[in-house]
């Protein structure tokens, strides 16, 4: 026979935790924390605000806004973070060589898009300016469910969406 004490405890505790979880899950869905998206992902190489380090990894922040402007654009930031890259880009004027941007196809469509959504909101200081998702959970699993690209296609497309002063 059960305890009324242990059965009052049991649903309170189980009530307690499924209202716990409901308010993360309001909260994730109202207030999604891109920043942390970014950082847990992606500062350890493009560092916090996506200031990049010049001519190890590129700034993002101010030039990743200006790149998803365009269809284009967006294509390729999809396919840089399904997919990685590999080559000699130039960023501020100063050349990375023989870099190589790994492939995060690991993550999840709407982690991809956090991200990607954090970094364009950027100025060139780091500084946020968020004015709603530009990327969308459905745009990645779009791109996700195209035709793979290795590295080296990926760097073709960049050169092809910036052009070649850019590559």
């Amino acid at each position: 026979m059960l305890n009324p004490f242990n059965h009052t405890l049991a649903r309170s505790l189980i009530l307690s935790a499924a209202l716990l979880v409901g308010s993360l899950g309001l909260a994730a869905a109202t207030t999604p924390n891109h920043s942390a998206i970014f950082n847990a992902n992606c500062s350890m190489c493009h560092q916090l605000g996506a200031a990049g380090l010049p001519g190890e990894f590129p700034r993002l922040a101010g030039r990743a806004g200006r790149i998803a402007a365009t269809a284009a654009g967006r294509r390729y930031m999809e396919r840089v973070v399904l997919f990685g890259m590999m080559g000699t880009i130039t960023v501020d004027g100063t050349p990375i060589i023989g870099g190589v941007m790994p492939s995060f196809a690991s993550l999840s469509n709407q982690t991809l898009a956090g991200a990607l959504n954090y970094v364009i909101s950027l100025d060139a200081t780091g500084k946020l300016h968020w004015k709603g998702p530009v990327f969308t959970a459905a745009d990645i699993a779009h791109a996700r469910a195209s035709k793979p690209l290795t590295p080296m296609q990926v760097h073709r497309l960049r050169a092809a969406t910036l052009g070649k002063k850019h590559s």
